[in-house]
């Protein structure tokens, strides 16, 4: 059994307090090729029997857009292939793979088509996920089987209309039944993918327990089936992209769960969520950096096909600026993705941050990068039967999935500040939660963190020459990152929860550096392995990501320093209040004012759930 998270190291974590945890990063991991060789053929196995499917026309991307649904040929080839079996363990006739095997099939499979990619993640990466992490034996042994075999589908119901994903506080309720063998659950989910298909669905429910003597309501996780009474789906969404995958609207009305369906500890439901979407925000992240490589052959075909002005457009230095900064920053991304994987399937190392880090760089990346290949291809990047906006429509979900980046940010951030020390520890898990117990949080004193800081500020590991002035910024950036995390606390002590632009702008200090670091390490490594001759490419794209991550790193800290921030935050909020007061844009309008008829007002719940009128698709 692994350590609990709450004892292990974190690289990024140690960031914060300018401690430099090499031996958590260093050497880089061997690929999957040298590490695993047999698990590496069935990967290989698995993305050709993906590649027939498309060569086949079987999969057809731009045929699932149009239709909004994933034929059913499809999944069941999956299920024949075992794409449907990557994540549950042998003893249960799946394939067992690793979080490196996962990432990187994942990653094949949302290259392709990004509503493959969703499927693959919420039947694999979640719901049979949940039951792989928390369900008894007797749970495993019913449905993992069935799932491997791709019988049913699996789904995750987390997300509510009122809370969104925030596990701690779902709305949906139970309560014990008359008989006392089970649970009467009442609630109602929203865009749970697979829902409408799926024969195993884990979700969550707040429960009453008794805590302290008193009566409190705390998550629990459950396995539902569509076959249970009370179960209904509401009908399924329309959407801007993913529109293969299909998002269900489920209602439970005095749905009872019999107590063998409690998935995991009554209560300890929060738990199960967490776990599974930190495997989640690693898939996802590979699946955007496929999705980025693949983008930008799409990009570099299309800039040396069109002519303009007497040349290709790859001809022109602009171009030439976009290609090269897609390319260093996907290979930074791809660089965080491998540390990460090989970080999971070691399990010694609480990989939270840096999942998150990972999960915000690489969807923030294919979104910039879809967004310029729409701009390469101009007219054609807006128009059907051009692919080029439907790549930028699927790749807008990613910054929005497995926790939305904002928030991502205030997660790695307000986890950062904790530091390592002892007596932290009464706060260090609502700061894993950084929207429940504010007031516990707030508490937090600077004086606290002092102890914590200035640590191991040096490599000891050797590097190349040509990485040592990268090496030396890395150094001193994460000793300007901790003494910024030290000024912060003083600064605004029991205030710092709530001083969300400073902890955002400590989050992407600390972005910056496990990127930085990652790269270099990747690419140290294959020096080490070929020869620095044989790595002029990959040297080239170091040496630019650093350049460019170190001015940005630069600029966040900029704004911390001195009252720079403090100014334009300021601002923002003097003029977001502006902006509040007024309902929105009011100044004069520069040419003349003239009557617009406001948009139509839509309310978070009703009009969402009215919306909801596309008939579910048939159930498998």
């Amino acid at each position: 059994m692994s350590a609990p998270a709450a004892t292990k190291p974190s690289f990024l974590r140690d960031l914060f307090t300018g401690n430099i945890n090499e031996a958590l990063l260093l050497p880089y991991p061997a690929p999957l090729s040298e590490r695993d060789p047999d698990e590496a053929r069935t990967v290989q196995r698995l993305v050709d029997a993906l590649n027939d499917m498309v060569t086949s026309g079987l999969i057809d991307p731009q045929r699932f857009d149009e239709q909004e649904f994933i034929d059913e040929a499809v999944i069941q080839a999956f299920a024949e292939c075992g794409l449907l079996a990557i994540s549950i363990p042998k003893a249960y006739g799946g394939l067992g793979l690793s979080a490196s095997a996962y990432a990187r099939v994942f990653g094949a499979v949302a290259a392709i088509d990004a509503s493959l990619g969703v499927l693959i993640g919420v039947h694999c990466g979640l719901g049979s996920k949940a039951v792989v992490i928390a369900g008894n034996e007797a749970q495993k042994q019913r449905y993992l089987p069935m799932l491997a075999r791709g019988e049913t589908l699996a789904a995750y119901a987390l997300t509510e209309p009122e809370t969104g994903s925030d596990a701690q506080h779902i709305v949906s309720r139970t309560e014990r039944s008359p008989d006392g063998t089970g649970w009467i659950l009442n609630g109602r989910k929203h865009w749970i993918g697979n829902g409408q298909r799926a024969g195993v669905i884990a979700t969550f429910a707040q429960t009453p327990i008794e805590r302290d003597g008193k009566i409190v309501h705390r998550p629990t996780a459950f396995i539902i089936r569509p076959d249970m009474p009370g179960f209904r789906v509401d009908g399924t969404i329309h959407k801007l992209g993913i529109r293969g995958s299909t998002q269900a609207e489920l209602v439970y009305e005095n749905l009872f769960v019999p107590d063998d369906h409690v998935l995991g500890e009554v209560g300890k439901g929060f738990r199960v969520a967490v776990n599974a979407l930190n495997g989640g925000r690693l898939s996802l992240a590979s699946g955007c950096v496929q999705g980025s490589k693949r983008l930008l052959g799409e990009f570099t075909r299309y800039a040396e096909a069109r002519t303009q002005f007497g040349g290709p457009l790859a001809n022109f230095e602009i171009t030439q600026r976009k290609m090269a900064t897609i390319a260093s920053e996907t290979y930074a991304a791809e660089s965080m993705v491998g540390a990460l994987a090989a970080a999971m399937d070691g399990d010694v190392v609480d990989v939270a941050l840096e999942a998150a880090c990972a999960k915000v760089y690489a969807s923030d990346l294919v979104w910039r990068t879809a967004d310029e290949l729409v701009q390469l291809a101009g007219g054609r990047g807006f128009v059907k039967p051009w692919p080029y906006e439907r790549y930028l429509r699927d790749t807008r979900i990613n910054r929005i999935f497995e926790g939305a980046n904002e928030i991502l940010r205030l997660f790695v951030g307000l986890n950062g500040i904790q530091g390592p020390a002892e007596e932290l520890k009464e706060i260090a898990g609502a700061l894993r939660n950084p929207f429940q117990n504010w007031v516990l949080v707030s508490g937090f004193a600077a004086d606290r963190v002092k102890t914590a800081l200035g640590k191991r500020d040096r490599f000891e590991a050797s590097w190349h020459n040509v990485f040592r002035k990268h090496v030396t910024y890395v150094e001193k950036h994460a000793a300007e990152l901790a003494k910024a995390t030290q000024e912060a606390i003083t600064k605004h002590r029991k205030e710092i929860l709530n001083r969300q632009l400073v902890v955002e702008r400590l989050a992407d200090m600390a972005i910056e550096l496990y990127a930085r670091t990652s790269t270099l390490a990747r690419t140290q490594r294959l020096i080490d392995e070929r020869g620095a001759d044989a790595c002029t490419r990959e040297i080239a794209l170091t040496e630019l990501f650093c350049l460019q991550s170190g001015r940005r790193f630069r600029g966040f800290l900029t704004e911390l320093e001195g009252n720079t921030g403090d100014t334009i935050d300021d601002l923002r909020r003097s003029v977001a209040a502006q902006v509040r007061a007024d309902g929105g844009y009011a100044s004069p309008d520069v040419l003349l004012d003239v009557v617009i008829p406001p948009l139509r007002t839509w309310s978070l719940v009703r009009d969402e759930q009215a919306a909801s009128t596309q008939p579910p698709l048939p159930k498998r």
